[in-house]
């Protein structure tokens, strides 16, 4: 009994391992960045709008703002406190640039795009450019990604 706890164990963590290892590196010019939930927070609540940086975040759906014009508004939450929405930012995902896996609120998504603070957003940030950049130097947007429950997708094929 003892030998099949630590075998269910060790194969659940080697899972989260591996789901962790497929999560690309998120780059800010060529710099690769951490999760910076904390500071996206501190940079909407502190910046005037049309700030741009970039961000990494990790967090739960719990909410789809709108589907416009092919692009997919999430709701995400840094924390698992659902009696506040002082800790979310909307996230938008052009389906342009890959088929979203299936979700739910309650799910994990991480993203690794542009980040504005947006007046106009419901949230009044926004987190977007979560896909490949097919004019590289053309504009100024670097490539990002989504991940979400660790299936990524927004990369060149």
């Amino acid at each position: 009994m003892r030998n099949s706890i630590f075998l269910l164990i060790l194969l659940l963590s080697s899972q989260a391992v591996l789901a962790s290892e497929h999560i690309p590196a998120c780059k800010n010019k060529n710099t690769v960045i951490s999760y910076n939930n904390e500071q996206v927070l501190g940079w909407k609540f502190s910046e005037k709008s049309k700030f741009l940086s970039r961000a990494f975040i990790k967090g739960s759906i719990v909410g789809i703002i709108e589907n416009r014009q092919g692009h997919i508004h999430f709701e995400v939450d840094f924390d698992k406190d659902l009696t506040t929405n002082n800790d979310r930012v909307e996230v938008i995902y052009n389906v342009e640039f890959g088929e979203l896996p299936d979700f739910r609120v309650g799910d994990e998504l991480i993203a690794c795009g542009d980040f504005i603070v947006d007046s106009w957003s419901p949230l009044g940030a926004v987190v977007h450019w979560l896909h490949s950049n097919p004019n590289a130097n053309k504009n100024k947007h670097e490539d990002g990604f989504l991940v979400i429950n660790g299936q990524v997708t927004g990369l060149k094929k």
